[in-house]
Protein backbone atom coordinates (compact mmCIF):
# COMPACT_ATOMS: atom_id res chain seq x y z
CA UNK A 1 0.00 0.00 0.00
CA UNK A 2 2.87 2.39 0.79
CA UNK A 3 4.35 1.96 -2.68
CA UNK A 4 1.00 2.81 -4.29
CA UNK A 5 0.76 5.89 -2.06
CA UNK A 6 4.29 6.92 -3.03
CA UNK A 7 3.51 6.57 -6.73
CA UNK A 8 0.29 8.52 -6.26
CA UNK A 9 2.24 11.31 -4.51
CA UNK A 10 4.82 11.25 -7.27
CA UNK A 11 2.10 11.51 -9.90
CA UNK A 12 0.43 14.47 -8.12
CA UNK A 13 3.69 16.40 -7.71
CA UNK A 14 4.82 15.73 -11.26
CA UNK A 15 1.40 16.66 -12.65
CA UNK A 16 1.25 19.88 -10.67
CA UNK A 17 4.78 20.85 -11.65
CA UNK A 18 4.00 20.26 -15.31
CA UNK A 19 0.70 22.18 -15.13
CA UNK A 20 2.07 25.05 -13.09
CA UNK A 21 5.47 25.04 -14.73
CA UNK A 22 7.12 26.41 -11.65
CA UNK A 23 8.92 23.35 -10.29
CA UNK A 24 12.05 21.75 -11.62
CA UNK A 25 11.78 18.02 -11.02
CA UNK A 26 14.01 15.12 -11.86
CA UNK A 27 14.26 11.46 -11.10
CA UNK A 28 16.87 8.80 -10.49
CA UNK A 29 16.82 5.06 -11.02
CA UNK A 30 18.29 3.75 -7.77
CA UNK A 31 18.61 0.22 -9.19
CA UNK A 32 20.80 1.50 -12.01
CA UNK A 33 22.92 3.54 -9.61
CA UNK A 34 23.40 0.58 -7.30
CA UNK A 35 24.23 -1.78 -10.18
CA UNK A 36 26.95 0.52 -11.52
CA UNK A 37 28.82 1.26 -8.29
CA UNK A 38 31.91 -0.80 -7.56
CA UNK A 39 31.40 -0.31 -3.82
CA UNK A 40 28.04 -2.12 -4.08
CA UNK A 41 29.71 -5.05 -5.85
CA UNK A 42 32.29 -5.21 -3.04
CA UNK A 43 29.49 -5.24 -0.46
CA UNK A 44 27.75 -8.05 -2.36
CA UNK A 45 30.96 -10.11 -2.43
CA UNK A 46 31.45 -9.59 1.31
CA UNK A 47 27.82 -10.53 2.04
CA UNK A 48 28.00 -13.66 -0.12
CA UNK A 49 31.21 -14.71 1.65
CA UNK A 50 29.57 -14.26 5.06
CA UNK A 51 26.42 -16.05 3.88
CA UNK A 52 28.47 -19.05 2.73
CA UNK A 53 30.26 -19.13 6.10
CA UNK A 54 26.98 -19.03 8.00
CA UNK A 55 25.40 -21.65 5.73
CA UNK A 56 28.38 -23.91 6.43
CA UNK A 57 27.82 -23.49 10.17
CA UNK A 58 24.11 -24.26 9.73
CA UNK A 59 25.00 -27.32 7.65
CA UNK A 60 27.30 -28.55 10.43
CA UNK A 61 24.51 -28.17 12.99
CA UNK A 62 22.14 -30.06 10.70
CA UNK A 63 24.68 -32.85 10.14
CA UNK A 64 25.15 -33.26 13.91
CA UNK A 65 21.40 -33.54 14.35
CA UNK A 66 21.05 -35.92 11.41
CA UNK A 67 23.90 -38.12 12.64
CA UNK A 68 22.36 -38.38 16.11
CA UNK A 69 18.98 -39.22 14.53
CA UNK A 70 20.49 -42.00 12.40
CA UNK A 71 22.24 -43.51 15.42
CA UNK A 72 18.99 -43.29 17.38
CA UNK A 73 17.00 -44.88 14.57
CA UNK A 74 19.38 -47.79 14.13
CA UNK A 75 19.84 -48.56 17.84
CA UNK A 76 16.56 -47.57 19.46
CA UNK A 77 15.36 -51.19 19.74
CA UNK A 78 18.37 -51.93 21.95
CA UNK A 79 17.96 -48.84 24.15
CA UNK A 80 16.24 -48.54 27.45
CA UNK A 81 13.27 -46.18 27.65
CA UNK A 82 15.39 -43.75 29.67
CA UNK A 83 18.13 -43.70 26.99
CA UNK A 84 15.53 -43.24 24.23
CA UNK A 85 14.03 -40.30 26.08
CA UNK A 86 17.50 -38.80 26.63
CA UNK A 87 18.39 -38.98 22.95
CA UNK A 88 14.98 -37.64 21.90
CA UNK A 89 15.58 -34.65 24.18
CA UNK A 90 19.01 -34.18 22.60
CA UNK A 91 17.43 -34.29 19.13
CA UNK A 92 14.80 -31.76 20.16
CA UNK A 93 17.51 -29.49 21.60
CA UNK A 94 19.64 -29.75 18.44
CA UNK A 95 16.62 -28.93 16.28
CA UNK A 96 15.85 -25.89 18.44
CA UNK A 97 19.51 -24.84 18.27
CA UNK A 98 19.42 -25.06 14.48
CA UNK A 99 16.19 -23.06 14.24
CA UNK A 100 17.54 -20.43 16.65
CA UNK A 101 20.79 -20.22 14.67
CA UNK A 102 18.88 -19.74 11.41
CA UNK A 103 16.73 -16.97 12.91
CA UNK A 104 19.67 -15.19 14.56
CA UNK A 105 21.81 -15.32 11.43
CA UNK A 106 19.39 -15.28 8.48
CA UNK A 107 16.10 -14.01 9.93
CA UNK A 108 14.70 -10.51 9.91
CA UNK A 109 17.07 -8.30 11.90
CA UNK A 110 19.59 -11.15 11.95
CA UNK A 111 23.34 -10.99 11.67
CA UNK A 112 23.38 -11.07 7.87
CA UNK A 113 20.84 -8.24 7.59
CA UNK A 114 22.74 -6.14 10.16
CA UNK A 115 25.98 -6.70 8.25
CA UNK A 116 24.30 -5.62 5.01
CA UNK A 117 23.05 -2.41 6.64
CA UNK A 118 26.48 -1.73 8.12
CA UNK A 119 28.30 -2.32 4.82
CA UNK A 120 25.81 -0.37 2.70
CA UNK A 121 25.57 2.65 5.01
CA UNK A 122 28.67 4.45 3.65
CA UNK A 123 27.61 3.69 0.07
CA UNK A 124 24.09 5.03 0.63
CA UNK A 125 25.53 8.14 2.31
CA UNK A 126 27.79 8.69 -0.71
CA UNK A 127 24.80 8.36 -3.06
CA UNK A 128 22.76 10.75 -0.92
CA UNK A 129 25.58 13.33 -0.96
CA UNK A 130 25.72 13.10 -4.76
CA UNK A 131 21.94 13.53 -5.04
CA UNK A 132 22.00 16.54 -2.70
CA UNK A 133 24.87 18.11 -4.68
CA UNK A 134 23.16 17.61 -8.05
CA UNK A 135 19.85 18.85 -6.64
CA UNK A 136 21.37 22.01 -5.21
CA UNK A 137 23.75 22.80 -8.06
CA UNK A 138 21.21 22.14 -10.81
CA UNK A 139 18.38 23.98 -9.06
CA UNK A 140 15.94 21.09 -8.71
CA UNK A 141 12.95 21.52 -6.45
CA UNK A 142 12.38 17.77 -6.24
CA UNK A 143 14.22 14.63 -7.28
CA UNK A 144 12.34 11.33 -7.12
CA UNK A 145 13.52 7.76 -7.08
CA UNK A 146 11.60 6.14 -9.94
CA UNK A 147 12.08 2.68 -8.41
CA UNK A 148 10.72 3.48 -4.95
CA UNK A 149 8.41 6.31 -5.94
CA UNK A 150 9.86 8.40 -3.13
CA UNK A 151 11.27 11.92 -2.89
CA UNK A 152 15.06 11.73 -2.46
CA UNK A 153 15.69 15.47 -2.68
CA UNK A 154 13.56 18.50 -1.97
CA UNK A 155 14.35 22.13 -1.37
CA UNK A 156 14.02 22.91 2.31
CA UNK A 157 11.77 25.83 1.37
CA UNK A 158 9.12 23.25 0.37
CA UNK A 159 9.19 21.58 3.80
CA UNK A 160 5.93 22.34 5.57
CA UNK A 161 6.42 19.99 8.51
CA UNK A 162 6.65 22.78 11.09
CA UNK A 163 3.51 24.44 9.72
CA UNK A 164 1.60 21.17 10.00
CA UNK A 165 2.89 20.64 13.55
CA UNK A 166 1.86 24.20 14.45
CA UNK A 167 -1.60 23.57 12.99
CA UNK A 168 -1.92 20.33 14.93
CA UNK A 169 -0.88 22.14 18.10
CA UNK A 170 -3.47 24.88 17.45
CA UNK A 171 -6.20 22.25 17.01
CA UNK A 172 -5.41 20.66 20.36
CA UNK A 173 -5.37 23.99 22.23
Amino acid sequence: MKIKTNYFLLLIVLSSSILLGNFKTGYIDSNEIMSKLEEVRQVQVELEKEQRRLQSEAQNLYMEMDSLFKVFESTQLLMSDMKKQEIQQQLTQKQQDLERFQMEKFGQGGELERLQIQLLKPVLEKIDRAIQKVGNEEGYDYIFDAVAGAIVFALESHNVTEKVLDELQNETD
